[in-house]
């Protein structure tokens, strides 16, 4: 199976300079977990919701904030640019599905952009995987059903 069979098309993406709160928006809109930096119809950067969590930890945060009672206020924004994860790992469409779950194994990525001739032309993500993989599996485990003539009793296995 290749990756072109699996990937999603539908591109969901933000720019550099957009806010993190904007990516949070669209995040949870969509209802995805990672989102495509774009500069100019060019992949520049992904960003995935553990990198918008980790950003808003008030603990790691190097932006200014305020504490009003164990609550905390960002006093200035987080840009994309901030928080991405730049040049990303892509994968061609003509890839095996198999070599796309070994570099996202072995990378601890939870997915990747399927780029070709330079153009970002989709995105695969571990769920598309685990989905594709599962139904493999079940493939391979389904008993083989076994014929049984009503005026017959079943031969023992």
């Amino acid at each position: 199976m290749q990756v072109s069979e699996l990937m999603n098309r539908d591109l969901f993406t933000v720019s550099p300079d957009d806010s993190v709160e904007e990516a949070v928006k669209l995040l949870r809109q969509r209802g995805v977990r990672h989102l495509l930096v774009m500069q100019k119809n060019r992949l520049v950067g992904i960003i995935s919701d553990r990198d918008v969590k980790r950003a808003l930890d008030p603990r790691k945060t190097r932006k200014k904030l305020m504490d009003i009672g164990g609550l905390y206020f960002l006093l200035e924004p987080i840009l994309v640019e901030e928080i991405m994860t730049p040049n990303p790992v892509t994968i061609a469409p003509h890839a095996s599905a198999g070599h796309a779950g070994f570099i996202m194994v072995e990378r601890r990525f939870g997915a990747l952009p399927v780029v070709e001739n330079g153009r970002t032309v989709g995105i695969v993500t571990e769920t598309d995987l685990l989905r594709y993989f599962a139904g493999e599996s079940m493939n391979r485990e389904r008993p083989r059903s076994r014929r049984v003539r009503a005026d017959r009793k079943p031969r023992p296995a």
